[in-house]
């Protein structure tokens, strides 16, 4: 073991840790390397000028809602397109910023958790919370809405109430955390649970009409655009954790500059990060309620035929046999439990390993995500970019961008001589990889999904977020259990494996899908070959 051993004064040493016993090469267990000799007590209070914009806000969106029950139309929406820009736009955004939001709290978690007297492992599970009430949440929602019988005015009234009404829990959380700076430890480790219930319950409460959200994003996008789209969305969570540090790094300097000090309480922190997030939201709440349409158009099934034609597409979830379309779509929901599992694990996994052995703040260790997330654009960037020019089919580009997630998960491994750059680009290569894949994978499960089957879009919706959630209450936990008991080099055995994993998924997805659509193309032949021949004889 080496320590390293702040030489700056009592104000900075108290940014992250003054003292930390740091892991060495031979990647021992993190356990005991997590002990900060004491955080900053320096709280900043919220002021009442905040108050104002959020009530005006608040006073604004009732009336327009009140507007739009009276009969008139949403300001921004459109009633004579179902897909338009703004509204693919706001579906973007509805993926974007929990991710952003996250990667705020993931940057805090682990000082907040300490700070107020609990564990490493409990930073998981204050982390995992919000996964598990949107789980249930989303088994609570499934049944409201119907897509063979869908009632546009009335699912996009669930989605604005139910998301509005969580939202007002965040200002809450915020104020009860930052009254519990100076309370006793025992005092602090209460808060800290209660927190976790009630994060719990709002998620929940706002999760309730995810599956009408999705539903209504499968019906107004073109069979044509889903896999387009679905990449876009991975792009979207990606930015979402660029944006999260970089808010939270603006948050951090406004806050340390009202107080004039060098460092701030992890508690304090936390209570601005949840209040910066209730004003991010209710701006995207407000925008969802002038966006939404009320009213949707009858879709074209002859003109979906007709642009599926000349789609490039290698594979046509949509043609396959239903037992091949019901077979894509439950491969799918495996893939995402397992898929969504490895990249939670490496969101948190990686803010313990850069603030823990390389010593980095919670601040600069957030801003780590700008690089994994900017890998993973670059790469959905030049995926959209070849398959446009049709140079690889989609298929291809699936294999390819999970056999590079495997890839790059070997360098997880602590090998001496590479240092924190090496496990950045690690991280970079997975989740990049698995950004492109999934969006992939996801794009081809909506068009296999069916009306009015076991396998239709609110199955797959209900299923593929619930083990999303699941899997990201659970890696977390997992992530950070491994490295603080068991050390890196566990962290990235299991990691390996889960890609390894992925890798027979996708390729079991492929070659199924193939198989099926070659089938589907032979008996085709037949068909028209068998017609033909009797036209022949019926002239003669």
């Amino acid at each position: 073991m080496r320590t390293f051993h702040s030489q700056v004064d009592v104000a900075s040493a108290a940014l992250i840790q003054n003292k930390l016993d740091v892991s060495s090469a031979d990647s021992l267990p993190l356990r005991d390397a997590v002990h900060p000799e004491h955080f900053s007590h320096a709280a900043v209070p919220f002021s009442w000028t905040m108050v104002v914009p959020a009530l005006l806000c608040v006073c604004l969106l009732v009336l327009h809602e009140r507007r739009v029950e009276a009969g008139a139309k949403p300001l921004l929406a459109s009633h004579s397109r179902n897909s338009t820009v703004p509204l693919q736009t706001a579906f973007l955004a509805f993926w974007m910023v929990p991710f952003l939001i996250d990667s705020m709290f993931m940057s805090l978690s682990l000082d907040y958790a300490l700070a107020m007297g609990e564990s490493a492992t409990a930073s998981g599970v204050f982390l995992g919370a919000a996964a598990a009430g949107s789980t249930v949440g989303i088994v609570i929602g499934r049944g409201f809405t119907s897509e063979t019988d869908w009632n546009q005015k009335y699912a996009r009234k669930i989605f604005v109430y139910m998301y509005g009404l969580s939202l007002m829990a965040m200002p809450v959380m915020a104020i009860s955390i930052q009254t519990s700076v100076d309370w006793s430890p025992g005092a602090k480790r209460q808060m800290f649970w209660s927190v976790v219930v009630l994060n719990f319950c709002t998620t929940c409460v706002g999760s309730i009409p995810v599956v009408a959200w999705s539903t209504m994003w499968n019906i107004v996008t073109p069979q044509k655009e889903k896999t387009f789209w679905m990449m876009l969305t991975q792009s979207a969570r990606n930015a979402g954790f660029i944006l999260g540090p970089l808010c939270l790094a603006g948050i951090s300097h406004v806050v340390r500059k009202v107080r004039d000090v060098r460092a701030v309480s992890p508690i304090s922190m936390m209570s601005w990060a949840f209040m910066g997030s209730f004003f991010i939201q209710l701006v995207e709440l407000a925008a969802y309620s002038l966006i939404i349409p009320t009213h949707l158009q009858p879709a074209d099934g002859a003109e979906e035929l007709d642009a599926l034609r000349e789609e490039a597409s290698d594979v046509h979830p949509e043609q396959l046999p239903a037992p091949a379309r019901e077979q894509m779509m439950w491969d799918v929901v495996f893939y995402l439990y397992e898929r969504t599992f490895s990249t939670g694990a490496i969101e948190v996994a990686t803010i313990m390993l850069l603030e823990v052995p390389y010593g980095w703040s919670p601040e600069l260790s957030g801003i780590s995500f700008v690089v994994i997330a900017a890998g993973s654009l670059l790469l959905t960037g030049v995926s959209a970019i070849v398959l446009s020019k049709k140079f690889m089919t989609e298929s291809n580009i699936f294999l390819l961008m999970t056999c590079l997630g495997f890839t790059g998960s070997i360098f997880l491994f602590d090998v001496k001589f590479f240092g924190a750059g090496a496990l950045l680009a690690a991280d970079a290569f997975v989740y990049g990889g698995t950004s492109v894949a999934t969006g992939i994978a996801e794009g081809w499960a909506c068009r296999a999904a069916t009306p009015g089957t076991a396998y239709n879009i609110e199955a797959f919706r209900a299923h593929s977020v619930a083990g999303v959630n699941v899997s990201r209450f659970l890696a977390p936990i997992v992530a950070r259990f491994l490295l603080e008991f068991g050390g890196r080099n566990l962290y990235a055995a299991v990691q390996s494996f889960l890609c390894l994993v992925a890798a027979v998924t996708v390729h079991r997805i492929v070659s199924s899908a193939a198989a099926s659509q070659q089938a589907v193309k032979g008996q085709k032949s037949h068909d028209e070959g068998a017609d033909s021949g009797e036209a022949s004889v019926t002239m003669q």
